[in-house]
């Protein structure tokens, strides 16, 4: 599996792994911090969880 972005070249054994590398490229970060006046917001809900406990 293999990034179709223009000078990326990054390749996965596992699907999954792609999907995950492409948010690099869409900037998409759906795990929004809900604490009051945070703000930060995540592409892997498990950097969103070990930065959550930080609160």
């Amino acid at each position: 599996h293999v990034c179709k972005y223009s000078f990326c070249g990054w390749s996965f054994k596992r699907y999954e792994h792609l999907k995950r590398h492409m948010m690099v490229h869409t900037g998409e970060r759906p795990h929004l911090c809900p604490f009051q006046g945070c703000g930060k917001s995540f592409s892997r809900s498990d950097n969103f969880h070990a930065h959550y406990r930080t609160h």
